[in-house]
């Protein structure tokens, strides 16, 4: 693709961030044309906006599709790239920005214009899920997905890293443990848990590394399973997560596999990219290096 020259379509979630992604907009403009970039800008009008223009974009010729806005705004535009020629590329303006940080993306306009030009192609792997979905990012059941409900309803009034972490304080007051089944390539687990998470990349929800040796583009994605923790111990044990030492503490199991297929006794929903994906029972598999991002 280098040897090609890039046609850019920036597509902006004004919503992202509390209203950052508006409010950036003059400031992003005017940095794009400092630069000489062609490139084409268009607003969001919906989630699913987002997947009709990303798929739209490539129908025009478009061969770089900037998402702006957080990882929900990625996770939609990629839904109509993977397995094509065109570049998803990053520019950071959401609450929470856990993928573009996993690729060495800083939260930074003046970096990530730079990157629509400098940048070079990698490409990742993503995860599909029941066959209608893919992510690319971490998702799980159990209590890390009732704190995405949580942090997603209160989005509005909250931003930031209290976001995310208020939620979980709460969660840990009246958090009951679900029973699942988990299924790997080579593991089968069955019992009470805290959460199960599965992360084709190290972080999610601003920085918690809940699978802290996953890589995007290893054939692999990561599983950690967490049992039931007594709530005094989940106090001391949740900022241990930010550093990825949770996977020391006796409660948590590390897997890897190419899938696993979730049950649940009643139906668990399942969070994924900060966004609901679907609820239990589900299948997810991982297809190698199907998504093509622009990275430092």
């Amino acid at each position: 693709m280098d040897l090609i020259p890039r046609k850019i379509k920036i597509i902006v979630n004004p919503n992202a961030g509390g209203g950052k992604g508006r409010k950036l907009f003059p400031v992003l403009r005017q940095k794009l044309l400092d630069r000489n970039i062609s490139f084409h800008l268009q607003f969001s009008e919906s989630a699913e906006h987002v997947t009709h223009m990303a798929r739209q974009a490539q129908n025009d010729g478009y061969n770089v599709i900037a998402s702006c806005g957080g990882d929900g705004t990625a996770h939609r535009a990629l839904q109509a790239m993977v397995g094509n020629r065109s570049t998803l590329a990053f520019i950071p303006v959401g609450s929470g920005n856990d993928f573009p940080e996993n690729l060495g993306i800083p939260n930074d306009l003046d970096f990530a214009c730079d990157l629509l030009t400098k940048g070079k192609v990698r490409k990742i792997d993503v995860i599909h899920v029941n066959s209608d979905r893919y992510i690319a990012g971490v998702g799980g059941v159990g209590f890390d997905s009732e704190v995405n409900s949580l942090a997603n309803r209160l989005s509005r009034l909250i931003s930031g890293r209290a976001k995310y972490v208020l939620p979980v304080l709460y969660k840990i007051l009246v958090y009951q443990p679900k029973i699942i089944s988990l299924q790997l390539d080579n593991e089968t687990l069955q019992g009470p848990v805290l959460m199960v998470a599965f992360g084709n990349i190290k972080s999610y929800g601003k920085g918690m590394k809940i699978t802290p040796l996953a890589e995007p583009d290893d054939g692999l994605f990561d599983i950690c399973w967490i049992d039931p923790v007594k709530k005094f111990r989940l106090f001391r044990f949740f900022p241990t997560v930010f550093r990825g030492e949770h996977i020391e503490m006796p409660e948590v199991y590390y897997y890897r596999s190419t899938s696993a297929r979730v049950e649940a006794s009643f139906p668990l929903e399942f969070y994924a990219d900060g966004e609901f994906i679907c609820q239990t029972p589900l299948l997810l598999r991982l297809v190698p290096q199907a998504l093509r991002v622009l990275v430092p």
